[in-house]
Order: structure tokens, then C-alpha cells, then sequence
């Protein structure tokens, strides 16, 4: 059976889905193209991760009839965690900390699915992919305030509070979106020349117009995921789309398929 795969952040993992297993868009189109569904999406996922995720694929699974690749904000940072000793110089997917991250970790979401990863020998998982949102609540919350960490927080206790207020501060001070989003239209181009010379179909979900400038026709969907969250929210509430948001992106994925003659009606 051919396989599609899918990459991106929680939106591309289904979060704001009350059934992570049966209503994600990519469920609904895996269904209805007939291919087995990969997920290799992760909560907080940064652009940069979403690549790995693309490498990661390319490197392990056969077979990849179709490859989605939905972006993410430009509000993201990685860092490996305090306890890592892993030198090797090429980072890879295997390093990436699904373990702590929606829908994989402790008290992250309702549902808690396990990941393709998980049996790999190479996973090591002490990689950090991280919203700098995530970042200020931690820190306004529980090294400026003083609240007890809870569960869903866990991932940062090998990080010093010290550790946490620079990054808080580095995004005040220093961080720039505008200089992030050139950062992250160079990994889009990445990624989609590895796809390419692989002969990979792919797509990228997006509303940047100028990577839907760059990008060939046949390689982007229009998709908003803050707009749809805020036209279509989920009632968990997690700040994501419904269900019913899924079901146009998975409808506007199909009816790029059609356009691009790579599935017949």
C-alpha cells in the first residue's frame, strides 16, 4: 500500500480534534486516497523540525505516495536539553523530544497516542522544539511567579530557571519574526528540493505568499490554521481548529490532487 506522510505541529497532529485517531485531515484524506497514514507531526514543532521530519521520511519510509508539509508560525526556537550529551555533528528527527510534546506526553492532551518513532534504537529525544509562548507562560508562571510546576510542564525540569529567563529574554530583546521567517523560507526551499529529487509528491500547507510565490503551483495549499482556528475553534478548548477545519483543509488538500492529475475524481 502506497503511504502518506504528514509534517508539521500540532495543527498537523489534529490538536483541537476530540478523536486524534479518525478526524485529523490527515485521516480524512489518508481514507480517502486508500494509503496508510504516517504522522510525524509534533506538538510545538518549530519550521526547522518540521524539515527533520521531512528528512526522517525520506530516509525510512518506502513507498511515500504523497508528503504534506504544514508550516508552522515563526515564533519557534529548538535548544537541546541540559542532560544531553550527544555530539554527532548531523541532527536528525531521532533527536527531537516527542516524548514531552502534545499528543506523546504526560498530561499534554486528552488523548495520548504513542509515536513512529518510538522503536527506533537512534531515538533519543533531547531536543527541544519549542513556542516561545510556551516559553513566557512557563516562566511568568513559575520562576517569576509562584505556582507549583505541573504535568505538562515536566519537560522543562532539567532546565534551570536561569536557562528559561534568558530564552524569555532573548525573545524580548533580540528575537525578530521578520528575520525568523527568511530562516524558515530557506528550510521550505530545503525541503522541497530534497522532495523533489527524491521525485517525492508533496505539498505544503501555507498562507505565506511569498513562499506561494516561490513554491510551484502544484506544491502549496492555502491554509490559514490561525484563521481557521478563529473561524472554526475546538470547544476543548485548545486554541486550534474543530474538526470541521480539518475537513476543509483535507477537502482543499484532495482538490489540489485533482488539479495536479495525481488522483482522478
Amino acid at each position: 500500500m502506497k503511504k502518506m506522510v504528514v509534517c508539521g505541529c500540532s495543527f498537523a497532529k489534529g490538536i483541537g480534534c476530540k478523536d486524534l485517531n479518525t478526524k485529523p485531515f490527515g485521516t480524512l484524506l489518508s481514507d480517502k486516497l486508500d494509503s496508510q497514514l504516517i504522522n510525524l507531526a509534533k506538538g510545538s514543532s518549530s519550521n526547522f523540525s518540521i524539515y527533520l521530519q521531512t528528512k526522517y521520511a525520506l530516509e525510512k519510509v518506502n513507498d511515500i505516495d504523497l508528503l504534506i508539509f504544514s508550516t508552522t508560525s515563526y515564533d519557534r526556537t529548538e535548544w537541546f536539553n541540559s542532560e544531553n550529551k550527544n555530539e554527532k555533528p548531523n541532527l536528525t528527527n531521532t533527536d527531537v523530544n516527542y516524548h514531552q510534546y502534545p499528543p506523546h506526553g504526560k498530561e499534554s492532551y486528552h488523548q495520548i497516542l504513542p509515536f513512529f518513532m518510538e522503536d527506533d534504537e537512534n531515538y533519543n529525544g533531547s531536543l527541544f522544539t519549542e513556542n516561545f509562548m510556551g516559553v513566557i507562560d512557563y516562566v511568568d508562571r513559575f520562576v517569576h511567579g509562584d505556582e507549583d510546576k505541573i504535568g505538562y510542564y515536566e519537560r522543562f525540569d532539567t532546565e534551570s530557571d536561569k536557562k528559561m529567563k534568558i530564552l524569555y529574554d532573548y525573545f524580548f530583546n533580540i528575537f525578530d519574526t521578520r528575520i525568523q521567517r527568511i530562516y524558515d523560507l530557506g528550510i521550505f526551499m530545503l525541503s522541497h528540493t530534497l522532495l523533489d529529487t527524491k521525485s517525492v509528491r508533496h505539498v505544503f500547507l501555507t498562507d505565506d505568499i511569498e513562499l506561494q510565490n516561490i513554491l510551484p503551483k502544484q506544491n502549496w495549499v492555502d491554509v490559514s490554521w490561525s484563521g481557521l482556528s478563529q473561524e472554526y475553534p475546538d470547544t476543548i478548548p485548545s486554541l486550534h481548529t474543530s474538526e470541521v477545519g480539518h475537513k476543509i483543509v483535507s477537502d482543499r488538500i484532495y482538490d489540489k490532487l485533482i488539479d495536479n492529475n495525481w488522483v482522478k475524481k
